[in-house]
This record gives structure tokens, C-alpha cells and sequence, in this order.
């Protein structure tokens, strides 16, 4: 079983996926698009080793302008799955930053059928949340359908994972710093007392 997390940068992955990579760190690979200066790389690495995650795969993309490079990308994404051939791909919701979107059409495009021989289509598509982005460009039929229970010591992984992005902390008032809390939040209105959620985008069975 591996479980392929897509993220724009480093830190998306912990702020949408942290508690799934804490409760599967042996299941998880995290794939981040956009290259991480020395300091963001030097988080990165703290928070998957807080989470217990030990594979992970640099794109080394521009940072901010990860579309323009889309064919890089999907072509990328696409030697991953055929060497990994994961059974869960997790993509970010396309929000309003442009490499989050470009990462977004990029995963989607690497699902795809292909004529090809070679090509891993993944049988079950999910999307994250990133609690950053509160409005979206355009509109999509994603829905918040799928809820990954978590244990409080998964929560505090999680929490503890985006606490090694100090660079990435604007303020006390920014949603990084109440991970544990919006976990809370998303698993109590389900009877859980912590959760992380998806929009389910394909579920093939075995």
C-alpha cells in the first residue's frame, strides 16, 4: 500500500495531510513541487521527520511559478506513479494560489487513462485542505466527503509538523498555529475527536 502526497511546497503537505503522514508514515511518499530555499528545506525535513515519513521526492521547480512548467510537471508526476504505482494519490484543493493550482491540474492530468503502457493511473484520487485559503478562484464540485479519523497523538504530530515551519509563521492569529484545534473541529461534527478531511474525486475498487 503507498499513498502519494502531492504538495505545492513544503508545508502544504503537513498543513493538509499532516495527521495521514503520521498515522501511515511507512504507507506515505511526499512529492513537493516548488524548490525550498535552505531554511524551508531545513522545516521541510524537521516536519517529515517529526511525522516519521522517510520518503520524499524534490521537483525543484520556481517557486510561484510552478504552472509555467506544467508539462515538467505532469511528466514528473507521471515517472513517480509508474515507479511507486501508489493506490491513493492526494492532491491540493486548487485554491487561490497559482502553484496550488498548477499542482492540482497537474495531479489530475497524471490520473488520467493513458495509451500508454507504462502510465500508473491511480485507482483512488483525493483532495486536501490547506486551512489557508478561505475563498476559491473558480468554482469546482469538490465536497469535503471523506474524513480520515485521527487520535490526539496523531493531532499533535500533525500540530507539532507545522510547528517546524517557524519561516512560514506570519502570527499568532494565522491558522497554521490552531492545527490541533481545526482537527478538532472537523472530526467532532462527524463524532471523532479529531479528523482531517477530503474531497473524493475517484475510488476504484480492488
Amino acid at each position: 500500500m503507498k499513498r502519494l502526497i502531492v504538495a505545492p511546497h513544503m508545508d502544504d503537505e503537513s498543513m493538509g495531510c499532516g495527521g495521514l503522514l503520521a498515522k501511515y508514515p511507512d504507507e506515505c511518499v511526499v512529492v513537493v513541487a516548488a524548490k525550498g530555499d535552505e531554511t524551508r528545506r531545513r522545516e521541510f525535513l524537521a516536519a517529515m521527520k517529526t511525522v516519521g515519513v522517510e520518503e520524499i521526492i524534490e521537483l525543484n521547480l520556481p517557486d510561484g511559478s510552478v504552472g509555467e512548467h506544467m508539462a515538467d510537471l505532469v511528466r514528473e508526476l507521471d515517472r513517480v506513479c509508474g515507479e511507486i504505482k501508489p493506490a491513493e494519490l492526494y492532491l491540493p484543493f486548487p485554491s487561490l494560489h497559482q502553484d496550488h493550482i498548477s499542482t492540482y491540474e497537474a495531479g489530475m492530468r497524471t490520473s488520467r487513462l493513458s495509451m500508454s503502457q507504462d502510465h500508473w493511473s491511480t485507482p483512488s484520487v483525493y483532495v486536501y485542505d490547506v486551512a489557508v485559503y478561505d475563498v476559491s478562484l473558480y468554482p469546482s464540485d469538490l465536497r469535503w466527503n471523506v474524513f480520515e479519523p485521527l487520535t490526539e497523538r496523531e493531532a499533535d504530530l500533525k500540530a507539532a509538523a507545522c510547528r517546524c515551519y517557524e519561516s512560514e509563521t506570519p502570527g499568532d492569529s494565522h491558522p497554521i498555529n490552531a492545527i490541533k484545534e481545526l482537527a478538532g473541529s472537523v472530526g467532532k461534527v462527524r463524532g471523532l475527536p479529531f479528523a482531517e478531511q477530503y474531497a473524493l474525486v475517484r475510488h476504484v475498487r480492488a
